[in-house]
C-alpha cells in the first residue's frame, strides 16, 4: 500500500469483525431499497437507489482532518462537503456514524453503513471487500520542514543538509526513502510523535500524508508544508503514483455505485473540486486524477 492510511487500514482489517455490531442487530434498525424516504420535490440523478435505510445515505465518518471529523455528531471536512453534494444530487438524506480505519470496510461489506469518509484510497485489497465509484481527488505526500529550510523536492534533502527525516512506520513511501537515504530516516509509531519531534527540532523534516500535514501545522508559522508530488521523483514511487480517493460502498450495489459515479461526475463537471481543496488549504493539484482510475496494487 502506498500511504499511511492504506497501511493502517489493512493491518487492522483482521481485527475489524470483533469491533463491529452484528448484521442482525443492524437489520432490526431498518434497511431496504428505493427512495420512499428521500427528499420530496427532488429529481435524483439515479432513481431507486438501494441503501440501508430507505431514502438515506448512512455514512461512517473516520476522524482524519481535514478530510472528515465526526465532531460529536456534526461532521465537518472536505469529504463531508462532497458527500452532502452527492446525496443532494440524488435526493438522499444523510445520517452519520463514527467509524475508524479498523472497521469501516467490514462495516460497509456487512451492510452496517453505506459508505465512509476520511481520505480512503482505492486499493486492490479494499476492492476484495467493497466497490468504489470513480475517484474524486488524489492523496499526496507532504514535506514538512522548518521555515527557511523549505524542502520542496527529494534533491533538496541533500542540497539543504537534511540529516534526519521522520516517517511513520508502515507509510507507503518508507521503504523507498530508506533505500535512498538509509540511516537518515527515523521511523515513528504515529503522526503525533513525528509532529512533536519536528517542532522540537529533534528531526529536520517529516514526510506525512499531505492533507494531514497541512492540518497538523496550520497556524504554525515556523513550519512549512509542501505538496511533494509537484516534484515527482522516480526513486520514490508514492511521488509518481499518488493514490486516488473515493467513497467505498457495499459490493454489488449497482444503484448506489451509479449514484456515486454520477454525483462525483457532476461535482467535477461543475468545477467544485478545486475550490473545495482551496477551502481546506490544500493544493489544487490534488484534483488532477487520472483518466483511468488508479488502483493501488496489493503488496503481499
Amino acid at each position: 500500500m502506498r500511504t499511511a492510511r492504506i497501511t493502517r487500514g489493512t493491518k487492522l482489517m483482521a481485527a475489524a469483525c470483533a469491533a463491529l455490531m452484528s448484521v442482525t442487530a443492524l437489520a432490526a434498525c431498518g434497511g431496504g431499497s428505493g427512495s420512499s424516504g428521500a427528499k420530496a420535490n427532488c429529481t435524483p440523478l439515479v432513481s431507486n437507489i438501494t441503501t440501508i435505510k430507505s431514502g438515506t445515505l448512512t455514512v461512517g465518518v473516520i476522524d482524519q482532518p481535514p478530510y472528515s471529523s465526526y465532531n460529536n455528531g456534526s461532521p465537518t471536512g472536505m469529504d463531508i462537503d462532497f458527500i452532502k453534494q452527492i446525496a443532494d444530487a440524488n435526493c438522499l438524506n444523510v445520517e452519520y456514524q463514527q467509524a475508524s480505519f479498523a472497521n469501516a470496510m467490514q462495516a460497509i461489506a456487512s451492510g452496517q453503513i453505506d459508505t465512509a469518509t476520511g481520505d480512503i484510497n482505492v486499493t486492490e485489497k479494499r476492492e476484495q471487500v467493497v466497490d468504489f465509484p470513480r475517484s474524486i481527488y488524489l492523496e499526496g505526500v507532504g514535506y514538512a520542514s522548518k521555515k527557511g529550510v523549505d524542502v520542496k523536492s527529494i534533491d533538496d534533502i541533500d542540497a539543504k543538509g537534511i540529516k534526519t527525516i521522520g516517517i511513520g512506520d508502515g507509510y507507503g513511501w518508507l521503504a523507498d526513502m530508506q533505500k535512498v537515504f538509509g540511516d537518515k530516516v527515523k521511523t515513528y509509531p504515529s503522526s503525533v510523535e513525528m509532529k512533536q519531534d519536528l517542532e522540537a527540532g529533534r528531526v529536520d523534516m517529516i514526510m506525512e500524508a499531505y492533507g494531514t500535514a497541512v492540518d497538523e501545522f496550520k497556524g504554525n508559522d515556523n513550519i512549512a508544508v509542501e505538496y511533494a508530488n509537484k516534484n515527482p521523483d522516480k526513486r520514490i514511487n508514492s511521488l509518481v503514483e499518488p493514490p486516488e480517493v473515493s467513497y467505498p460502498y457495499t459490493k454489488g450495489n449497482t444503484s448506489l455505485g451509479q449514484a456515486f459515479d454520477k454525483g462525483i461526475e457532476k461535482i467535477i463537471k461543475d468545477g467544485k473540486v478545486k475550490p473545495t481543496l482551496k477551502k481546506y488549504g490544500l493544493d489544487e493539484g490534488l484534483a488532477e486524477i487520472r483518466d483511468k482510475q488508479y488502483v493501488v496494487p496489493a503488496t503481499d
